[in-house]
């Protein structure tokens, strides 16, 4: 199972756009795809039209040891051919709980164990945090794709998000890859190519796509479906099915190497 954080402290970048839409265009191309959504506000159960569990059957509750449910009950299926572990409002109360375990930023990836050979690729909506939640998909992961806006913030973003990625691998002895960037609403403007320049030089992560700014994706998002769906021929979902071909070709190259 090939498992990507899709993390970026900052909000607003678009984090569960990607996710969605890029775990729709991968399920378009036949691979079985889990979206995990670890953000206690639940956005990206929210977009695709999901109902947040209750009681014990929570990722929450599992993360803390508070159940002996397996994780495979907490899957739903989505009609657009992935399988979605939602959020559940008592992750908000998980950020605080699990700073008192032992052995806390590996409680992700002990959970997605049974899960091993059951998908391809597993993507996690982290919150917009550099805290437990975020270290545990990082964790659980070891590679992390990050979203950014094209905007002069999204430099120092990023320099703290590896300044994280660096606590990790000196705290634990694990090494945590960026795989890439994904610019979301890019234009053309002057101050889109100055901070992609910008990057480029002080950052040596490819930029895998750019996804530019379109209503449709709201539209997407307020019917519950991925833009796959509701506008397949469109633009917006042809740069998803672009990137989805980018990180497959890019596993290839890693498994062959």
């Amino acid at each position: 199972m090939n498992t990507i954080a899709i993390a970026n402290q900052k909000g607003g970048v678009g984090k569960t756009t990607i996710t969605i839409n890029l775990g729709a265009a991968l399920a378009e191309m036949g691979l079985r795809t889990l979206l995990v959504d670890l953000d206690p506000q639940g956005h990206l159960t929210e977009g695709l039209g999901l109902t947040e569990p209750e009681g014990d059957e929570t990722l929450a509750a599992l993360l803390l040891g508070r159940t002996s449910v397996s994780v495979k009950t907490l899957l739903v299926s989505h009609e657009c051919g992935v399988d979605v572990i939602p959020a559940s409002i008592n992750l908000f109360l998980t950020e605080r709980d699990l700073v008192h375990l032992r052995g806390r930023e590996y409680r992700l990836m002990r959970v997605f164990e049974p899960l091993e050979d059951q998908y391809d690729y597993t993507l996690i909506d982290c919150p917009p945090t550099l805290g437990q939640l975020t270290d545990n998909a990082l964790v659980a992961a070891r590679k992390a794709l990050v979203p950014i806006q094209p905007e002069d913030t999204s430099l120092r973003a990023l320099e703290m998000l590896l300044d994280q990625i660096y606590s990790i691998r000196e705290g634990l002895g694990l090494t945590v890859d960026i795989i890439g960037l994904v610019v979301n609403q890019a234009d053309d403007t002057l101050v889109t190519r100055r901070t992609l320049e910008t990057l480029a030089k002080a950052v040596p992560v490819p930029i895998l796509a750019s996804i530019r700014r379109r209503v449709r994706l709201k539209e997407a998002w307020a019917a519950g479906k991925p833009v796959t769906q509701t506008e397949p021929a469109g633009d917006a979902a042809e740069a998803f099915r672009t990137l989805a071909q980018a990180l497959t070709t890019k596993r290839q190259q890693e498994v062959t190497a």
